[in-house]
């Protein structure tokens, strides 16, 4: 049984791990080497918690969950007695292995070692845990990890069925939506699927099809509204009428889209030019004009509690 958790690295990742952990009545270890970094961390922490106070999804007063928070600029010590480890730092192999290795070395044979990277391999990282390669999983949370309830739990090579298992027992009991991948995949499921849309998006900007403003409000107009409550596979499921998906593919608009998908972008990097002008027309961007990102955290979270209470409340 998981009773407490550290979490390494206090950025946004990090903070919202320890908000979520915090929040959800878990002591936690939060750990950076930086005084100053910590300190920005612990405030982010703070500020997202009053957040969630302000919407009702927490009860406690903030200071009593503050209270469940330790501090620490020393590894060895911030991991000690913990159940769980997710790390939360650089989205580089070199530093994750070099983390990895060393809290394999630290921690008893039982305690899970969870990365929250975006899309590197948990089979590499492995490379780098001599003694217990098998208790090293990826627990990618999605960006505010408080708000947003999807974690993807993917293993690599060497991850035991009891590490997979223990992942995913506790990350329900944190109210999460989880997803186990089958096998390894760069980048996962969410972000493989988000940017195959996103670099058709900067393909028709680069193309001088639309601006960067008008894409964002097809998404939210229409794509995005379907998106919130179906995924691709029932949209396009109902799509087909009473045919269904089988219909969709061989008579309907799946199969007219044979015509033109070819069109589509297939570059591997973006390209100078489209990320020239998408930055540029950013500038331009009316809603955003004259908002400090603050402002615009705060606007974006309210907006997910929204969405998120449609959609995903009981």
């Amino acid at each position: 049984m998981i009773r407490r958790a550290a979490v390494v690295g206090a950025g946004v990742i990090g903070a919202g791990w320890t908000t979520l952990l915090a929040s959800k009545g878990y002591e936690v270890s939060f750990y950076t080497e930086k005084e100053e970094t910590l300190t920005k961390g612990l405030a982010k922490v703070r500020g997202y918690l009053e957040v969630m106070k302000t919407n009702s999804l927490i009860q406690e007063d903030v200071e009593n969950v503050m209270k469940r928070i330790s501090t620490f600029n020393d590894l060895e010590s911030s991991v000690k007695g913990a159940d769980i480890v997710i790390e939360a730092i650089i989205e580089d192999y070199g530093a994750k292995k070099a983390l990895f290795s060393k809290l394999d070395k630290m921690l008893h044979g039982d305690v899970i070692l969870a990365s929250s990277t975006s899309g590197l391999l948990m089979t590499e990282i492995q490379k780098a845990m001599e003694r217990h390669p098998e208790r090293g999983v990826i627990a990618h949370p999605w960006n505010p990890p408080h708000l947003l309830p999807l974690v993807e739990v993917v293993p690599g090579e060497k991850t035991s069925q009891e590490t997979l298992d223990r992942t995913k027992d506790f990350m329900e009991k944190l109210d999460r939506v989880v997803v186990v991948l089958k096998k390894e995949v760069p980048g996962f499921l969410g972000n493989r699927l988000a940017f195959a849309l996103f670099r058709e998006a900067v393909h028709l900007v680069d193309e001088g099809v639309a601006t960067v403003e008008d894409i964002d409000k097809v998404m939210t107009a229409a794509i995005g509204l379907r998106w919130a409550f179906m995924g691709p596979f029932l949209t396009y499921h109902l799509g087909g009428g009473e045919g269904g998906l089988e219909y969709f593919f061989s008579r309907g608009f799946g199969y007219g889209a044979n015509e033109w998908m070819h069109t589509l972008a297939k570059f591997d990097k973006f390209p100078y030019t489209a990320v020239k002008k998408a930055v540029e027309q950013m500038k331009e961007y009316a809603f955003i004009k004259d908002k400090s990102f603050q402002e615009l955290s705060r606007w974006r979270d309210k907006k997910l509690l929204d969405v998120y209470r449609v959609v995903w409340s009981k």
